[in-house]
């Protein structure tokens, strides 16, 4: 029986990919992406990068119906409409020397297009940036910068925020796990 279920989880993952039509990124992931590596001085080669779409997510959702799980994974998958990922890798002879300096660029660059930073975080080698987007009060896009030693980490996702973040504090209250 599980091995039944998990061909189907493979067949619409499958499916997912040849179908969806929504691999690549949009040109405002790109523009992004382009501005922040054109700013860098270390030079960055994409380790992957890809788009899921209603379609991926709605294939997804279907697939964890077959999965045994008590998380509201399919209640948060129902409310995101595009999820957009990149990782690209430092290729530079030198580690990257992370300051606020870069970290206010980021920042203001992100800012000047629209978004509002709600977490900056920065130390020795790691900056991470995490931005929101409103559209008649609804969040609806989240914006995650991370650059380190080795890598730079861009992720988006679109959709209806209010209702994700709904949903975890239902199910998860504010009890929280913190690292100290």
């Amino acid at each position: 029986m599980k091995l039944r279920k998990a061909k189907y989880i493979l067949s619409f993952l499958l499916i997912t990919l040849l179908f969806s039509g929504c691999i690549g990124v949009d040109r405002s992931f790109r523009g992004m992406r382009d501005y922040i590596l054109e700013y860098s001085k270390n030079q960055f080669e994409k380790e992957f990068e890809f788009s899921l779409g209603n379609i991926s997510i709605g294939m997804a959702e279907i697939a964890l119906n077959f999965a045994e799980t008590d998380e509201p994974i399919d209640e948060i998958l129902s409310e995101i409409d595009n999820v957009q990922v990149g990782i690209y890798n430092n290729l530079s002879n030198y580690q990257i020397n992370v300051n606020i300096e870069e970290l206010k660029f980021i920042t203001n660059k992100m800012e000047n297009a629209g978004w509002n930073c709600i977490v900056k975080t920065l130390n020795n080698d790691e900056i991470t940036a995490i931005f929101v987007r409103f559209s008649e009060d609804e969040l609806n896009q989240l914006f995650v910068i991370s650059v380190n030693k080795s890598e730079l980490v861009l992720v988006e996702v679109l959709g209806n925020l209010n209702k994700v973040i709904e949903v975890a504090i239902r199910e998860k209250g504010f009890n929280f796990a913190m690292n100290h």
